[in-house]
């Protein structure tokens, strides 16, 4: 103990103000309960997605989808590090040192437990943006311009997830993880990550809204209303969380520890709240829809109609798609 806090500057002692061991205890918790939510969200999106291609004609050709592929992975990795994470607090207060002294393995980040979850944290976030990417490119009729600044914010994302669980198998004991060499890397890493989801959300939001407004006289544009409403509350939820995480770290606080450690969850939960919400219906209710792979019938058959914005305007066929491809997503090419 004393070895730790040796050479530590008045500023960096601050960050002791609060206790690591027992914000690791909070972590498991928190990450435990968030965990759950996700769970039950991620369990319901796979069944509708599932239930959806039995009712189909398509069979089988979801599975081959990028947003059943995503879910899937994004169920396996935060399933890891949920289980990660709470092998760690066994090893930390009875394994490790015959349970004598949890600071010590807490604050070594080098522990080969520690630099696997990390990669598995990496994992999620470059999944959960991979998605956000390709709702982005099938709500704007596969425009492939449209995502290449969040492709770049993507790569950079990897890069750096790579370059963190690097540095994590470099760490020795005794060093400020505030001032050590992943210290870039994690900086860099939330501000792709947010940069990402940020834009996607603007440019998604600003697509939906053009169209609702455009078919407003023949339908009333509710429904891409709703749909427009679920993706921005569910960018709410996790770029809220992404800013929990930067500024608890850049302020040098151990409360980063329980925001990096729940991070996949609440990634999982904003991608999942997309699709269940929808498939479930609780975004429309006068008629069948579809989102992310999920549907709803809540009266009568299908009915669709084809409404043509932009074919009349020869500037700009990028934008000659369907209503109908805008809200299931290009038909069985992809999914918003």
């Amino acid at each position: 103990m004393t070895r730790l806090l040796k050479g530590l500057t008045t500023s960096e002692l601050m960050v002791l103000d609060i206790p690591l061991v027992p914000v690791s205890l909070a972590t498991v918790a928190l990450e435990s309960c968030f965990y759950g939510v996700f769970l039950v969200l991620a369990v319901t999106s796979i069944a509708l997605i599932l239930s959806r291609d039995a009712r189909s004609k398509r069979i089988g050709t979801i599975y081959l989808s990028p947003i059943f592929i995503g879910a899937i992975a994004l169920f396996v990795t935060i399933t890891t590090h949920w289980v990660l994470t709470v092998d760690r607090s066994f090893l930390a207060f009875i394994y490790f040192a015959d349970g004598t002294f949890p600071l010590g393995f807490y604050g070594d980040l080098s522990q080969i437990t520690e630099v696997v979850k990390t990669g598995f944290l990496m994992a999620t976030l470059s999944i959960g943006d991979a998605l956000i990417i390709h709702r982005l490119w099938i709500v704007w009729g596969r425009n492939k311009y449209v995502i290449i600044f969040p492709l770049c914010t993507l790569t950079g994302l990897t890069v750096c997830g790579a370059g963190i669980t690097y540095q994590f198998t470099q760490y020795k004991p005794g060093q400020n993880v505030f001032l050590s060499q992943a210290g870039r890397w994690i900086t860099s890493d939330a501000v792709f990550t947010l940069c990402t989801n940020l834009y996607s959300t603007v440019f998604i939001s600003w697509r939906i809204w053009n169209q609702s407004r455009a078919i407003q006289p023949y339908s009333g544009g509710q429904s891409l209303k709703s749909v427009l409403s679920i993706i921005i509350e569910s960018a709410a939820l996790y770029s809220s969380w992404s800013l929990f995480f930067f500024a608890s770290y850049q302020s040098r606080s151990n409360l980063q520890f329980i925001a990096v450690d729940c991070w996949p969850a609440m990634s999982g939960i904003s991608c999942m709240l997309i699709h269940v919400r929808v498939g479930l219906g609780w975004a429309h209710k006068e008629e069948k829809s579809f989102i992310g792979g999920s549907s709803t019938v809540t009266s009568g058959q299908r009915q669709p109609f084809a409404v043509n914005i932009t074919r009349a305007v020869d500037t700009n066929r990028d934008e000659d798609y369907t209503l109908d491809e805008l809200r299931e997503g290009g038909g069985s090419k992809g999914f918003v």
